[in-house]
């Protein structure tokens, strides 16, 4: 009788309205301030390839550096970033470590290769 949706009959023509608190609760001026820092997800899978591309942007100021990574799993994970003159192959490798990219055995495996390309890129140009 009442088709597929039965239950629409017996639906309330209004949502209940939610109590309101007559003020609102004043947090800790010091837990506001300070920012928490979100945790990150730990790799657990280690890189068994890694590739690397670098390639001078158009106004040859800068470089842009393209990582692809293959993990135990087979999974393909490629990274892209402009670098700054500033930046050295550890900083990057740590960084990819706290962001949850590379295991952390990885790391200093994945600074010496960074080292070797961008020594290699960066004497060709």
């Amino acid at each position: 009788r009442n088709g597929i949706y039965p239950l629409m009959n017996f639906a309330v023509s209004r949502p209940h309205a939610l109590p309101r608190a007559l003020s609102q609760p004043q947090e800790d001026p010091q837990k506001a301030k300070t920012p928490t820092p979100e945790p990150f997800d730990v790799e657990t899978r280690k890189v068994v390839q890694m590739q690397c591309n670098m390639e001078l942007n158009e106004d040859k100021s800068q470089w842009h550096l393209t990582l692809l990574l293959i993990l135990e799993d087979k999974l393909h994970r490629q990274l892209s970033y402009d670098l700054l003159p500033t930046d050295n192959s550890k900083d990057l490798a740590t960084e990819l470590v706290h962001y949850g990219f590379i295991h952390e055995d990885d790391c200093e495996k994945l600074a010496a290769f960074l080292e070797s390309a961008f020594h290699k890129h960066r004497s060709q140009a």
